[in-house]
């Protein structure tokens, strides 16, 4: 056990001040789910219809244009997939589909401003965690949360789609960015023991379901947009309460701050620190940035020196791979569901709670592998029962049916990830364990590149979707069983195991309920 966490020990492993630091910078889940999901609303397609005018020389089947129409026909295109003249919506709700008539031949547009934020999440959170790591999580998370509302805001006044676009990509790059920080900053107050329940808990289901409630409200797409942006202004209200990471300020040897905040974390728990703790604090900075120097002299390269470990770091990088682009793709794909949209989407955040507690619970338990396949192979057999409802020819009569399954899949997709997370860091040796971390996130991110493109397949079939993020959750599910488990397990320090070296002191770390190598990883590979 480090220095650092036998100070956190003395002061409280999740103390008070620590939960007040969870909470409010748990909230910020909340305003950034809406800026992500909001595409779930935004993207939907509201009822239309066409001018249907027939005289004697046209066929029943054709549809021809004028002026003057005798009747309307709903949601139908041209023979050859363009829009008819005379397009007109007629509601429940605006979107950006009726805004720019994204319809028939348009209709891939709306996947294709889903994939370019996508990218912007990819983007920003590679820059917001470098420049976290070296200005502070605090000043990072607070300045890339208020511009995420300002260009979320703005984006309610594009003019044009290509506009629009570019605003989804910044705001949810700054999205992207929010989220890195706001995962690792209050496990950098926490000690080991305290990680998992840290990891999965959190407000984003929250910001999912009163998604819903705000589309429910507000049916008109620009006053959504604002409203959602506003709302989240509040939170900025939290900066006095949530302090610099000691963790962070210790890393760049800024020790006296480091020592005032952990003292003012002892006096909100009620505990002591003494001189000694202080001073062995001291050399334990000293011996942080020698590590650090050692650390520089690795790269990904290093993650596939053996065979080994080629295995497991391709298995889990495919983890977060799979866990990203199913749980996007389920999300975006609600509105394609039949049944009511914010109904669905309501309960698209809620099975995520039940899935969430299954992983506090049994991830010691029951172990690594067998939480993470349990979830993943769960959320493969819903999805593979949409298909087998859609070749019975029974999925428009038994819709309620495909929507359970569909919601099951959701759960198991939302926990599977978290558990994913969770046990990521514990397949790679510590000296390239951050690289590890930085690789599966890159994975993560192409598969929310990939998941509305998926989604496209629906324009063939409503079942195709769901055929091929239960596949992918399925062979996830397989393939984490061939991972060694690491549940209450001695980690490989090294390249090279040296597992007889470390037994004594790994046997030393669990009973102090830490497990063996593991350390905070840096924004920038989350």
């Amino acid at each position: 056990m480090s220095v650092y966490e036998t100070i956190l020990h003395k002061i409280g492993s999740f103390g008070p001040f620590q939960r007040r630091v969870f909470i409010l910078v748990s909230m910020f889940e909340t305003p950034a789910a809406w800026a992500m999901l909001l595409p779930i609303l935004l993207h939907a397609t509201p009822d239309w219809e066409c001018p249907d005018f027939q005289d004697n020389n046209t066929s029943s089947t054709n549809l021809s244009y004028a002026t003057n129409t005798s009747s309307f026909v709903g949601n139908k295109c041209l023979p050859d997939g363009s829009q008819c003249q005379g397009l007109q919506f007629t509601g429940p709700f605006t979107s950006i589909v009726s805004e720019w008539q994204l319809v028939c031949d348009r209709t891939n547009l709306t996947k294709i401003i889903t994939t370019i934020q996508m990218c912007g999440v990819l983007l920003g959170a590679l820059i917001t965690g470098q420049m976290a790591d070296i200005f502070g999580r605090r000043k990072v998370l607070y300045v890339a949360y208020l511009m995420m509302l300002i260009v979320s805001f703005g984006s309610a006044f594009s003019p044009f789609w290509q506009v629009f676009a570019v605003l989804r990509f910044l705001t949810c790059g700054l999205v992207g960015g929010v989220m890195v920080v706001n995962f690792v900053l209050p496990l950098e107050f926490v000690t080991p023991s305290w990680r998992t329940f840290c990891g999965c808990v959190g407000f984003w289901a929250v910001g999912l379901m009163t998604l819903a409630l705000w589309g429910f409200f507000i049916r008109d797409w620009r006053t959504l947009v604002i409203a959602t942006s506003v709302t989240g202004l509040p939170m900025l209200l939290s900066w006095r309460f949530v302090p610099e990471s000691p963790r962070w300020l210790i890393s760049k040897g800024r020790l006296e701050e480091a020592k005032v905040l952990l003292t003012t974390m002892a006096d909100y728990n009620n505990a002591t620190l003494s001189d000694e703790d202080f001073e062995q604090l001291h050399t334990y900075t000293k011996k942080e940035q020698e590590s650090l120097v050692e650390k520089k002299r690795y790269n990904y390269v290093d993650l596939f020196k053996t065979k080994t470990m080629v295995k497991n770091t391709l298995i889990v990088m495919f983890g977060w791979f799979v866990s990203s682009s199913v749980y996007y793709g389920l999300n975006f794909n609600t509105s394609n569901l039949a049944g009511n949209l914010y109904i669905n989407t309501f309960i698209a955040g809620l099975v995520e709670i039940p899935a969430l507690i299954y992983v506090i619970l049994v991830n010691n338990r029951l172990g690594r592998r067998w939480t993470i396949a349990s979830l993943m192979i769960l959320a493969g057999v819903a999805c593979f029962i949409i298909f087998i409802i859609d070749l019975t020819g029974h999925m428009e009569s038994m819709e309620i049916l495909v929507i359970v399954f569909a919601m099951v899949g959701k759960s198991g997709i939302a926990g599977g990830w978290a558990a994913v997370q969770v046990s990521s860091a514990e397949n790679f040796p510590t000296i390239i364990r951050n690289i590890g971390i930085g690789a599966c996130s890159m994975a993560a991110r192409v598969g929310g590149i990939i998941a509305p493109q998926i989604n496209q397949l629906n324009y063939y079939s409503k079942a195709m979707p769901f055929t091929v993020f239960g596949s992918l959750a399925l062979l996830c599910g397989i393939l984490v069983l061939f991972l060694p488990e690491t549940a209450g397990k001695p980690l490989s320090d090294n390249l090279i195991s040296k597992q007889n070296s470390h037994n004594t002191k790994n046997a030393a770390s669990l009973e102090n309920g830490h497990t063996p190598g593991e350390e905070e990883v840096p924004l920038n590979q989350i």
